[in-house]
């Protein structure tokens, strides 16, 4: 188990790799997006937006072409110098943002390193009543079998778990839910690449990462052989809050 305070540190390490990030890591699927205006009369155009662990901006540039008013938040300076949005360093339980000064905080790929009473508790202290938050989580489709395996081979970490609901407190109440399947095409150095950006390679010394690079790339060319490029299979879940 990560300690907490070794796990915040792993999710402030991805400015290392940022430049392969922006290039392997898959972006959002607009539907889902689309949930967080489930049931609510306002336009993107309309809303005020923290991206909260924004990293290098890869919902940022999204959600900045929507038109929203759009503010990064991360505590990774390095990953956020890629960010395209006005951005601010800090954390998910200190954001240092004003108290109900958002309609929609976003998270995208980082709830997992939050502490979560805590930052359930700064989200609701920076929206407006009646805003929301969307959770967005980019899984390889580990359904699927030969995805799975590949999962392990890069000690991914993704686990489908069809049951798991986000319950984090501090008046943050789940409104709905959403899983969008979708692919994104990658060759197999784009495969080792994605490989890179995973936290357990961040943390690996050298031996392993070529350990994990070898065992990548023989299952790819001999007990899965992919033609020059593959359309890797991937599940978004999306899950919608509100603050009451």
């Amino acid at each position: 188990m990560v300690r907490p305070r070794a796990q915040a540190a792993h999710g402030r390490s991805f400015g290392a790799q940022a430049g392969v990030y922006d290039e392997v890591r898959p972006g959002y699927p607009d539907a889902a997006l689309a949930l967080a205006l489930t049931g609510w009369d306002r336009q993107w155009s309309d809303l005020r937006v923290c991206d909260l662990g924004a990293g290098t901006g890869i919902l940022s540039r999204r959600l900045h072409a929507l038109g929203t008013e759009l503010v990064a938040v991360d505590p990774d300076a390095v990953a956020l110098e890629r960010n395209p949005a006005p951005t601010v360093v800090g954390t998910a339980e200190d954001t240092g943002m004003e108290a109900e000064s958002v309609d929609l905080v976003t998270v995208a790929q980082a709830w997992h390193w939050f502490d979560e009473p805590r930052a359930a508790a700064e989200v609701a202290r920076v929206l407006k009543p009646g805003g929301r938050l969307l959770i967005l989580i980019n899984q390889l489709d580990v359904r699927v079998d030969w995805v799975l395996r590949l999962s392990r081979i890069m000690h991914a970490g993704d686990v489908y778990r069809p049951q798991y609901r986000p319950d984090p407190g501090a008046g943050l109440t789940l409104i709905d839910h959403r899983l969008v399947e979708f692919t994104t095409e990658l060759s197999v150095d784009g495969i080792v690449d994605l490989a890179r950006t995973r936290s357990y390679w961040l943390r690996s010394n050298e031996k392993t990462r070529a350990r994990v690079e070898s065992n990548l790339r023989e299952y790819l060319s001999v007990e899965h052989p992919i033609p020059d490029t593959v359309h890797l299979p991937y599940m978004c879940l999306a899950y919608l809050l509100e603050r009451h």
